[in-house]
């Protein structure tokens, strides 16, 4: 897990607009720059955080997300603790870049919560507090 990384897209997803932000959706990759001007989550807003050669591209030209946030983070697609952090369940339960960071920054400080599943999905109360919910 590259700790340092986690933490710098925890600190620039909070500087997201609620109205460009959503678990849900992945923007479209084949820009030929990685700034994300659309409605994206985690990960998609995030590649702006690091240096455009390092961002992978599949064979037509759209960056390969997947690969990039596993190169980043240092938490391969669907672990736990990816699925914590950036799995689009959560736009049911914290859709939220306030959440998505408090989400980042509770695995760093405390590891991955024993019910994070369930927060996920709503069955139990989030761990973390926000009132920016929707």
């Amino acid at each position: 897990m590259n700790r340092e990384n986690l933490q710098r897209m925890a600190d620039y997803i909070r500087t997201v607009p609620q109205e460009k932000f959503n678990m849900e959706f992945y923007r479209k990759g084949n820009e030929k720059h990685h700034k994300c001007n659309s409605v994206g989550c985690v990960i998609g807003h995030c590649t702006v955080l690091d240096d455009f050669d390092n961002i992978p591209t599949l064979w037509n030209d759209e960056i390969n997300f997947t690969e990039w946030s596993t190169n980043y983070t240092g938490i391969a697609l669907r672990e736990s603790e990816w699925i914590w952090c950036f799995d689009s369940l959560w736009n049911q339960t914290d859709n939220t870049p306030t959440g998505a960071a408090h989400r980042i920054e509770w695995l760093l400080n405390h590891g991955l919560p024993e019910d994070w599943f369930e927060q996920m999905t709503g069955k139990t109360p989030l761990i973390y507090r926000t009132d920016e919910r929707k």
